[in-house]
């Protein structure tokens, strides 16, 4: 009987598996992968905390290298040290713009292991907005000021702030460079608080390439949206 747990600080998705396959789903081709097996959930949650960032195999081996594939995400920009959250999310629209929507996200917490799923929609919306509320529900989950890794599919929501976006649209006065305004700012002044409270670091991963939580989170977000689809 195997009774190991395996922590990932660095993967597709970072946290507690139970069991080799569901960690090496996690790490396998991902670039700078960093994982662990313990038997002892105390150490397990002391290492993903600040403990050495030796990696480790069930044979004991060292980690396999394998070529990387254009498919999968890269890996994580600056990745937050330690973080309290891992955080992915994601938006749907059936019909861009004004069709109905759904956004989800799916929240980690990296000292308990427990996860929790965030979801809603909107009948008439748009793709952008409801990547934008996503990170909205995820960045308010929190009860206090927190260390956090977002993942997301949108280029959109993560350049907004790793390309300092918000920034400059926020210095001409939530204009763009041309003087038009910025689209959905109502949503972004949510995020711009939400940002200033917590330290965040975006990670961009590519849809649809197989990666669980993202993957989850667009089942969600799509369900959402045919829910309104099904009461038009």
């Amino acid at each position: 009987m195997n009774d190991k747990i395996y922590a990932v600080r660095i993967g597709r998705s970072c946290g507690i598996f139970t069991t080799w396959e569901e960690c090496k789903k996690q790490v396998d081709g991902v670039p700078a992968a960093s994982y662990k097996s313990f038997r002892d959930i105390r150490e397990a949650l002391s290492w993903l905390n600040g403990g050495s960032r030796t990696m480790s195999s069930p044979s004991g081996g060292k980690t396999p290298r394998r070529p990387i594939r254009r498919k999968q995400s890269a890996p994580p920009e600056a990745p937050a040290p330690h973080p309290d959250f891992v955080m992915y999310t994601d938006g749907s629209c059936l019909r861009n713009p004004d069709g109905p929507g759904g956004w989800a996200a799916v929240i980690t917490d990296q000292h308990t292991g427990e996860v929790t799923e965030l979801h809603g929609g909107h009948p008439s919306t748009t793709n952008n907005r409801m990547e934008l509320s996503a990170a909205i529900a995820a960045l308010s989950f929190p009860g206090h000021p927190a260390n956090i890794a977002l993942y997301t599919d949108s280029q959109y929501l993560k350049n907004s702030f790793t390309r300092h976006w918000i920034t400059s649209w926020k210095k001409r006065g939530w204009k763009k460079a041309d003087g038009t305004p910025v689209l959905n700012q109502d949503l972004w002044l949510q995020l711009d608080a939400l940002y200033g409270k917590h330290q965040v670091t975006f990670h961009w991963v590519r849809g649809h390439v197989g990666i669980d939580l993202n993957e989850r989170c667009d089942q969600l977000a799509k369900s959402e949206a045919m829910r309104f689809m099904r009461k038009s």
